[in-house]
């Protein structure tokens, strides 16, 4: 899994839900039903400052090339949000499914607020989710935690939630990808990466 150089963040961000879900709409009327599947995922279109190339725009392209075949991680910008120290949260328990997760670990006291971004890392692998509503860790620093969307796999026991520095994970998306050069020796980067899992 391909990562950026250190000091490298995103100034821009266009984040979509990619849906596996549908509507469905009888033929002769009547009320519309709303079908839930599971794997709903994200795509993130992310934004970079101009890079000097002799510094570090051509490892960053360089990186990005390979990242287009073995795959991207990258930290999800926390735009206006500030994450205090959360502790350590972690997983409590196996076999979690659904929309919520029982997690340990954090600081007593530590909130979570609705629409609040966190990756839970599984084998390896981050997958992004928001807080579907607040939570508060009470005095052993355990809290349930309502997740939008719904669980895609089964988390381990004591697997890393990541609160403080979330990431997305997956594939640069687009059959062609482009970087732009400058006169001033800069260079323009913009991509799309989209959960692979």
């Amino acid at each position: 899994m391909i990562e950026l150089p250190v000091g490298v963040v995103p100034n821009s961000a266009t984040v979509t839900l990619v849906d596996f879900g549908g509507v469905m709409r009888p033929p002769l009327g009547g009320p519309i039903q709303r079908v839930n599947r599971l794997g709903n995922r994200f795509r993130v279109a992310l934004g970079l400052p101009p890079l000097r190339n002799l510094d570090v725009g051509r490892v960053v392209v360089a990186r990005l090339l390979r990242a287009k075949t073995e795959g991207l991680r990258v930290r999800y910008p926390l735009v206006g949000i500030t994450p205090g120290s959360p502790g350590l949260p972690k997983v409590m328990g196996a076999d979690q499914a659904g929309s919520s997760l029982t997690i340990n670990g954090c600081r007593p006291g530590y909130g979570v607020s609705e629409g609040y971004p966190l990756s839970i890392e599984t084998d390896g692998q981050h997958y992004l989710h928001f807080a579907a509503g607040p939570s508060v860790a009470n005095g052993d620093g355990e809290m349930d935690l309502a997740l939008t969307p719904m669980l895609r796999t089964s988390p381990a026991d004591n697997a890393a939630i990541h609160i403080a520095r979330p990431m997305v994970e997956g594939l640069v998306t687009g059959d062609e990808w482009a970087w732009e050069y400058s006169l001033s020796k800069m260079v323009g980067i913009s991509f799309e990466i989209e959960e692979a899992a």
